[in-house]
């Protein structure tokens, strides 16, 4: 495992060899100045957030992994915070947070300090919902659903961005496309946070940052919970997300463990609805109502009027470097279900740079990770059309969780197993990965009655 540190204060804090220095204002953006703008007299209690969210995606983002065993990372953060009480009661519920949700071993040391702590408030409290507005196809729908169902005065979207133009771009022209259609009034915050490099505060090159940036979902829950406090959405701040992506079973045992993400795992979303909670002093209930739901499913809860932004959306791992006219690399496995989702509900775009799915896939170099991916995907859903839901609770043990229901995620899953089965025999290369179905399960059956 590798460890790293990091220092969050001025540029006069004492270093040791190794160490990130994090400043705000300089080499560390915590949304404060877009915060503020959106709303005015900003406590203590919401910039210290907004500071501990930040430098722990900074860090995040600035600390490569390593490979195979030592993809586990350990971060020790230093953060100096006013209320040092509020943070260092739920020091251990954040470290196991982001331990469920990175799968990196954290250690938050809180230093206290000048300025006074948020004294108790009483905020705004009308009925609404505050959503995570991503940029992806999942926050677009269940946008769409809360402003058809509720209007638009009580739907409030909460976005995070970064230097990504790509998602950024995302992010507005789907806004755009939901002022224009559920009226100007329409309610969104927009936060930029992360590290970068800034005069002589140093912070890691693009070439040498790590990838997966899991800590995101964390940042976005950040900024969404204090929207949704300053707006009295105290009921629900809500995640949007497919099951397939939240429950996110890894597709073979190369990816088991810390090689498989729970960035809207329902476990991850359960803590954090405690932690935000606890720290803020307001109850939230984070939820996910599309957490039974396929990719497919969540596409087609979209009334055919409203699809044509759909194009606008990212779901790419790789957006930002897809160096193309197109915004998808069309091999990372969100690139494939996304792409499954849509030709299964007849949306066909050409939008991937790489069209996976009309190559002679068998025939391409064993090394090449679009094939890897395809051919993993085609046997993930091969396992779930044809086992039982002891075989699958045996060879996908990360079903058994206490978080979400075992029999629905396996039911959510074996129907995206046919989906993935219908669009993928559309294509000659793919369909040779896919056994006779049908043969395989009656020949399962007869060598179960022996």
């Amino acid at each position: 495992m590798s460890n790293f540190r990091a220092v969050v204060g001025e540029g006069t804090a004492p270093l040791t060899s190794g160490t990130l220095l994090l400043v705000p204002g300089q080499n560390l953006r915590t949304g404060l100045r877009e915060f503020r703008e959106r709303y005015p007299g900003f406590t203590s209690l919401e910039e210290d957030l907004l500071t501990v969210a930040s430098a722990i995606f900074a860090c995040d983002v600035a600390f490569k992994r390593g490979e195979r065993e030592e993809i586990t990372r350990g971060i020790e953060i230093h953060l100096p915070v006013v209320n040092h009480a509020a943070f260092e009661a739920v020091r251990g519920e954040l470290e196991l947070l982001l331990w469920t949700l990175s799968d990196d071993n954290w250690t938050l040391v809180f230093h206290r300090t000048a300025g006074a702590p948020e004294a108790k408030q009483s905020w705004p409290q009308p009925a609404g919902a505050t959503i995570l507005f991503s940029g992806g196809v999942d926050s677009f729908v269940g946008a769409t659903e809360l402003l058809s169902e509720r209007g638009v005065d009580a739907v409030q979207l909460a976005s995070h961005i970064t230097g990504n133009r790509i998602t950024r771009q995302s992010q507005e022209n789907l806004a755009a496309y939901l002022r224009g259609r559920f009226g100007d009034s329409l309610n969104r915050i927009a936060v930029r946070t992360g590290g970068t490099k800034k005069g002589d505060y140093s912070y890691p090159a693009d070439a040498d940052r790590e990838e997966t940036q899991r800590t995101r979902s964390f940042m976005f829950l950040a900024i969404a919970a204090l929207a949704a406090r300053r707006s009295g959405h105290k009921e629900l701040v809500v995640i949007a997300e497919n099951g397939q992506m939240a429950i996110h079973l890894p597709l073979s045992p190369a990816r088991i463990g810390a090689f498989s993400t729970h960035t809207a795992h329902p476990e991850f979303v359960s803590r954090a609805a405690e932690f935000f909670s606890r720290v803020l002093d307001v109850q939230f209930t984070v939820r996910n109502p599309y957490l039974y739901s396929t990719k497919a499913e969540v596409v087609a809860k979209l009334p055919t009027p409203d699809r044509a932004p759909l194009s606008s959306s990212v779901s790419c791992w790789r957006g930002a470097r897809v160096f193309s006219a197109s915004n998808h690399c069309g091999e990372c496995v969100p690139c494939l279900v996304r792409r499954i989702a849509f030709e299964f509900n007849g949306i066909n775009i050409a939008e991937y740079k790489t069209d996976l799915f009309r190559k002679d896939v068998p025939s391409l170099p064993e090394d090449d990770e679009g094939k890897r991916n395809i051919v993993e995907l085609a046997s993930f859903a091969y396992e779930f059309a044809t086992r039982s839901e002891a075989e699958l609770a045996f060879r996908f043990p990360d079903i058994i969780n206490p978080s979400f229901d075992q029999a629905q995620a396996i039911q959510m899953y074996r129907r995206f197993a046919g989906e993935a089965v219908t669009v993928l025999r559309r294509y000659s290369g793919p369909t040779k990965l896919l056994p006779d179905l049908p043969k395989k399960r009656a020949a399962a059956k007869k060598g179960g009655s022996k």
